[in-house]
C-alpha cells in the first residue's frame, strides 16, 4: 500500500482543494475510482486542478476511473434507498438521528426524488437532476444543494449557518427547519427547471 504522502494531491488552489474535501476525497488514489467528468462537476474544480489531478495521478502510474460515472461505479445501481442507509449506518449519534430528519424532510418536499449515492454522499435525484444532499462530518452536518449559486441567493436566510459557496454548515444535534429545506430545494428546482428549457 501507498504512503499518505505518496498520494497526496499536487498543489492546487483553494477552490478545488475544498471541492475535493466536501466530496470526500482525501488521497490522490481514490481519484483512479472516479471519471474525469465526474470531478469536473465538482463546484471549484477547474481545468486547472483537472489537469494538475491528471498529471499526478499519471506520475504514480494511475488514471482517472473511464466510462461509467464514479456515483454508479462506486456504489451500486443508482436510485438505491439502501445505499442511503448504509452511508446513515455509520455516523454517530445524533448526527445520524439528525440527517435521518433531514432525509424524511427531503423526502416529504419531494417524494419522487430518486434516492442516490453521488460523489460518496447521500443525494436525491428529480428527472436525473441532483437537487439537494448531505454530509456528515466530524463536528458538524452539511446541506449539499448541488449548485454552487443556491446559498448565496438566501443569503439573508442563512445568516446564521456557517457555509461555503455550496455547503451549508449546521449542528450534529439540530435539524434544518423544514421550510428553510423547502426554500432551499425551491432554489435548486428552479435552477434545474430554467437550464431544461
Amino acid at each position: 500500500m501507498r504512503s499518505d504522502d505518496e498520494m497526496a494531491f499536487p498543489k492546487l488552489a483553494a477552490p478545488a482543494r475544498r471541492a475535493l474535501s466536501a466530496a470526500g476525497y482525501t488521497r490522490l488514489d481514490q481519484l483512479a475510482q472516479v471519471s474525469e467528468s465526474d470531478l469536473t462537476k465538482l463546484h471549484g474544480m477547474g481545468t486547472t486542478a483537472i489537469v494538475a489531478l491528471r498529471e499526478a495521478l499519471h506520475e504514480r502510474g494511475l488514471s482517472f476511473h473511464a466510462g461509467v460515472p464514479a456515483s454508479d461505479h462506486l456504489h451500486g445501481v443508482a436510485g438505491s434507498p439502501s445505499e442511503v442507509d448504509e452511508y446513515l449506518r455509520g455516523v454517530e449519534e445524533p448526527g445520524r438521528s439528525t440527517l435521518q430528519a433531514l432525509r424524511r424532510t427531503i423526502l416529504e418536499i419531494v417524494p419522487d426524488a430518486e434516492q442516490v449515492i453521488s460523489y460518496r454522499v447521500p443525494a436525491f435525484r428529480v428527472r436525473g437532476e441532483t437537487v439537494a444532499g448531505f454530509a456528515a462530518f466530524k463536528n458538524h452536518l452539511s446541506y449539499l444543494p448541488f449548485s454552487g449559486s443556491v446559498l448565496s441567493q438566501l443569503a439573508d436566510e442563512l445568516d446564521s449557518y456557517a457555509m461555503t459557496k455550496s455547503s451549508l454548515h449546521f449542528p450534529v444535534d439540530r435539524p434544518l427547519p423544514k421550510a428553510l429545506v423547502k426554500k432551499l430545494i425551491a432554489v435548486r428546482l428552479a435552477q434545474v427547471g430554467q437550464r431544461s428549457r
